[in-house]
């Protein structure tokens, strides 16, 4: 079903912009057989557009939607075909995720393609149909383009329950989190993290080889060159960013936190933990931190051959968070990480302003349901200084009045967006 908004209704948003800087916005979302929605299209106004609907019903696939075309990979899955409608999982086709964005300057297609060939059951497999074959393409303004040429062309920030998973979760759900905030800002960086994950997989294959005994470890030292070299362009950009977005989120955790709680964030390279008197701050140059991961290699070298694989780089570095200088994955409340992990993501929002010039999108999908009154106001004054911020919610009431009054406000239904009458 293709769901038109009318046009926009000229309401004046109040929003205050950041002098400096200019301010994206996503005019418009296409989605063709995208998760529930076999067809849409939606005109987006600037300001605070809220989303209100039953759960279940579509709100977070819009809010995905949209993190999609900034990201080309989804926050809620790792795998493409979880993105693809039922029919064209069963019957193949064609799926479309596409936004046209604004600044104040530019016109900005991101669209991301699907092609769906389904597989015939295999002999002897009881009518069990294998997964489809999917063909993805990335496309900017028409443009065939790379991830690392994709990524950055629209910039979003989304918010959404699960990112609770940043304090409680693994050290991997961390260094997404910053590798993809550093990528929206920094065109070169997606390909230093790709270059180093070749390096690796490469690395480890070595690694299992002398395991087997199959080669001597003089056939080791052109990967161990490749991994530090591309390891501390890698680490020190990360240190970099962890220390602004410590001086970000800082203040915005303590205004949140009611001025009773204070989060320190910091970067922690592997190295540091594994050489031999390795310091527990990242060297001030290059060569010094060169240096430390060669000798870190040095002592992990038994390790890794025994285990088959690289245990030393920024694969394995940690970002920790400390609440009043606790660890607060061990030690914070539920309620706690979630505040945390909203000064992060204002935190991000002002990064990407700061690095790249321009306001991001935000995108905020049930991030007010558990929090109270007072903290929800903050998150609004927070987020009401930018071009666009698109909120989900199960109830309206949810939005203070003085927000909603001058909001979009759109209903989803069972895959169906309707815009509210004025």
């Amino acid at each position: 079903m293709v769901v038109d908004n009318p046009p926009a209704s000229g309401r004046q948003s109040n929003i205050q912009f950041v002098p400096g800087t200019s301010h994206i916005r996503i005019t418009k979302l296409s989605l063709s057989n995208f998760r529930n929605y076999p067809e849409c299209s939606l005109d987006l106004d600037p300001g605070i557009t809220v989303f209100q609907g039953p759960n279940g019903h579509g709100k977070s696939n819009l809010m995905e939607a949209v993190y999609l075309v900034a990201i080309a990979k989804s926050p809620r899955s790792s795998s493409d075909r979880e993105l693809l409608g039922w029919d064209v999982v069963q019957n193949g086709g064609h799926v479309q995720i596409a936004g046209v964005a604004r600044d104040d300057e530019l016109t900005v297609q991101a669209q991301i393609d699907f092609d769906v060939i389904p597989r015939t059951p295999e002999p002897g497999s009881g009518g069990a149909r294998p997964a489809p074959s999917i063909k993805k393409e990335l496309r900017v303004n028409g443009v065939q383009r790379p991830a690392s040429e994709f990524v950055g062309a629209v910039n979003v920030v989304a918010f959404s329950a699960d990112d609770i998973e940043l304090i409680t979760g693994s050290p991997t759900v961390r260094r997404r989190y910053l590798d993809i905030l550093i990528s929206q800002s920094d065109p070169s960086y997606l390909k230093m993290i790709q270059r180093y994950g070749r390096v690796v997989t490469q690395r480890n294959h070595l690694l299992r080889q002398m395991r087997e005994g199959r080669v001597g470890p003089d056939e080791l030292e052109f990967w161990n060159d490749r991994l530090v070299n591309e390891g501390a362009a890698i680490i020190e950009r990360r240190s970099r960013a962890v220390e602004r977005l410590a001086e970000e989120a800082a203040p915005r955790h303590l205004a949140l936190s009611g001025g009773r709680e204070r989060l320190g964030v910091r970067y922690r390279p592997r190295v540091s933990a594994v050489a031999e008197n390795g310091p527990d701050e990242i060297p001030g140059s290059t060569t010094e931190l060169i240096s430390l991961m060669r000798a870190a290699l040095q002592v992990a070298r038994p390790r890794e051959i025994g285990q088959g694989a690289t245990v030393i780089g920024p694969h394995r570095d940690e970002i920790t968070l400390s609440l009043n200088e606790e660890p607060a994955g061990a030690f914070s409340s539920r309620g706690q990480a979630r505040t945390i992990a909203l000064a992060l993501r204002l935190a991000e929002g002002a990064f990407v302003t700061s690095a790249t010039g321009r306001t991001p999108v935000l995108a905020l999908d049930d991030v007010l349901s558990e929090l109270d009154e007072s903290r929800r106001r903050l998150v609004l004054e927070n987020v009401a200084s930018y071009e666009q911020v698109l909120i989900t919610t199960t109830d309206f009431d949810r939005v203070e009045d003085s927000f909603l009054s001058d909001a979009t406000r759109l209903t989803v239904e069972a895959g169906r967006v309707i815009r509210d009458a004025d």
